[in-house]
């Protein structure tokens, strides 16, 4: 948008929060045109542009996408997303199962009516995405300053009785700003309530398993179930397994001290 003096303050290091383990998935074709022309935007951005202005790479792979129909509303919905991204000139093809097994010869297809398959989706390594992104930002005179919490926001009431921002506070200084964009993931409602804004999120444990090596997977699509709610990420010649869980357990209070962690056992089949 042009703006050059802006200030990321970053609590601990960048990516050190929930982005390092992200799934970094990038499907082109969703029910909603904004969201279609957002995500074209961005896969144009993490593929091609960042690398041209920054000489990195974003870790972007285009081994493409998959979503699988095990009933035939499901594959309905997937024609007519084949038939939105004919309009903004995304590939794509609805498979039959027969051909499904062709593209992806380990899939089990006694249960499929079909599946959708775009070509150019892909995936994006989270860190070095941000790095990238970072490294860009800088250079268009954007500060990032890490190890930096916020501790305070300033609010004033204009003469309209209107809200407006003041400044951040953190332990090394005061920022003046009449704008905040609250990033701050599963923190982001401790960060609105400083400013008197309550923001309707709330975190959940999540789990999700790496396999180990798996010959012939390689290359292969990443695939989404959105019955089961899963998807199956490629990852080198391994997959990454996750998805929302139907029964979800809610983390009803996150410290602004606290930084996610990960625990796993090398023995989880």
């Amino acid at each position: 948008m042009g703006l050059t003096n802006v200030v990321l303050l970053e609590r601990d290091r960048l990516t050190a929060g929930t982005t390092w383990h992200t799934a970094g998935l990038l499907w082109q074709l969703r029910p909603s045109d904004v969201e279609v022309e957002l995500l074209a935007h961005t896969r144009n951005v993490i593929s091609k542009d960042l690398e041209e202005e920054t000489g990195l790479h974003t870790g972007w792979i285009q081994n493409g996408g998959l979503f699988i129909a095990s009933n035939k509303q499901r594959l309905d919905e997937y024609k007519r997303l084949m038939s939105l991204g004919k309009v903004y000139g995304i590939e794509s093809h609805v498979l039959s199962p027969a051909e499904t097994k062709d593209l992806y010869p380990l899939m089990n297809i006694d249960d499929l009516y079909g599946t959708l398959y775009v070509p150019k989706d892909g995936t994006m390594d989270p860190a070095g995405t941000c790095t990238t992104l970072t490294r860009a930002a800088s250079a268009r005179g954007a500060v990032v300053i890490e190890n930096c919490p916020v501790t305070g926001i300033k609010v004033q009431t204009d003469d309209l009785g209107v809200k407006r921002v003041k400044a951040v506070k953190t332990p090394h200084g005061t920022i003046e700003t009449p704008c905040v964009v609250n990033c701050a993931g599963v923190w982001a409602p401790k960060l609105g309530e400083m400013a008197g804004v309550k923001v309707p999120l709330i975190a959940m444990h999540h789990a999700y398993v790496v396999t180990q090596r798996i010959e012939g997977i390689q290359n292969m699509p990443n695939v989404r179930d959105h019955d089961a709610s899963v998807y199956l990420r490629l990852q080198g010649d391994a997959l990454s397994v996750g998805g929302y869980e139907h029964n979800p357990i809610f983390w009803e209070e996150v410290s602004l001290k606290e930084t996610v962690s990960l625990i796993w056992h090398k023995d989880w089949k």
